[in-house]
């Protein structure tokens, strides 16, 4: 979970200042630019540009994320979730405040996911960065390369849909047989 806080979390929130955590955000609404590059992979992701496409990125890399503001923050604050699907809701994955006059930040964070985060399949990160200046928010559509199969998740819930199937096919059987 620390690897997708830092390599999501500093392509969403478009605002940094030292001492808080990562920018940008892949869809951005308010004064400020985010953008992520991927070391191995070669992928650059600016924001400003990704729109609502789903950004496909690698089950483990480096990130160089980099976020500015329009001017210095002053206080400021803000988080970054991942939205679940329902019924699961959202989870934050870090939020930060303070009062600071930088108006960018960048590092690399490297990540990891496990096998059991599904990949090919499709989840939104999102985030808001509130200072002096206004309000940014943004989201990043992101999947993980690979097939959904990939995952020994998909196995397991295929093979307890198979025994539900099973047993269904068992208990309704009484319910065709034929009359005579």
């Amino acid at each position: 979970m620390k690897g997708i806080r830092w390599v999501f979390g500093g392509l969403l929130l478009g605002a940094v200042v030292v001492g808080s955590s990562g920018p940008a955000a892949a869809q951005l609404d308010g004064s400020c630019h985010a953008s992520g590059t991927w070391q191995n992979a070669g992928l650059t992701v600016d924001a400003a540009q990704v729109g609502d496409k789903a950004v496909t990125v690698p089950r483990s890399d480096t990130v160089h994320w980099e976020g500015s503001v329009a001017g210095p923050p002053g206080e400021h604050s803000g988080s970054i979730w991942i939205e679940l699907p329902p019924p699961f809701g959202t989870v934050e994955i870090d939020s930060w405040g303070g009062n600071g006059v930088t108006t960018s930040n960048d590092g690399f964070e490297e990540y990891d996911l496990p096998s059991l985060v599904p990949a090919g399949v499709v989840f939104t990160v999102s985030g808001e960065h509130t200072d002096a200046n206004g309000t940014c928010t943004g989201h990043v559509n992101f999947k993980i390369d690979g097939s959904a199969v990939s995952s020994p998740l998909t196995w397991v819930s295929l093979a307890g849909t198979a025994g539900t199937g099973a047993g269904m096919f068992f208990v309704l059987r009484p319910l065709f047989r034929r009359v005579g």
